[in-house]
């Protein structure tokens, strides 16, 4: 696929490649999350707490991604979940995630 060289494209495919990237890290700390659960539910502590150790990286480093790219995750309707301790999100800026999330479930009806 090509893409226009204009500045505007070029913006818009640097915000989308940043939201596939904060979604790709999320996604990877819940995975490693799920995998220290498992090793806690057959008892090996000691497995898990070397991994757990690594899910908290992971989630420092997710917070610090999303510190840096806050305004373009807001815009494509991303708020911190719930592992995510970002508790100053401005009531702008939940308004304008929300704005986009509903017009996105209007737009391919979910």
């Amino acid at each position: 696929m090509k893409f226009k060289k204009d500045s505007k494209s070029m913006e818009e495919n640097s915000e989308l490649r940043i939201l596939a990237e904060y979604n790709r890290r999320f996604k990877q700390m819940k995975i490693t999350q799920k995998k220290v659960n498992k090793l806690r539910d057959v008892e090996m502590d000691k497995e898990a707490k070397k991994i757990q150790e690594l899910v908290q990286l992971l989630l420092e480093e997710i917070e610090a991604y999303y510190r840096t790219y806050r305004k373009v995750l807001t815009k494509y309707g991303v708020l911190p979940e719930a592992p995510l301790e970002i508790n100053d999100i401005t009531k702008d800026e939940r308004d304008i995630a929300t704005a986009w999330q509903n017009a996105h479930r209007k737009k391919y009806g979910i």
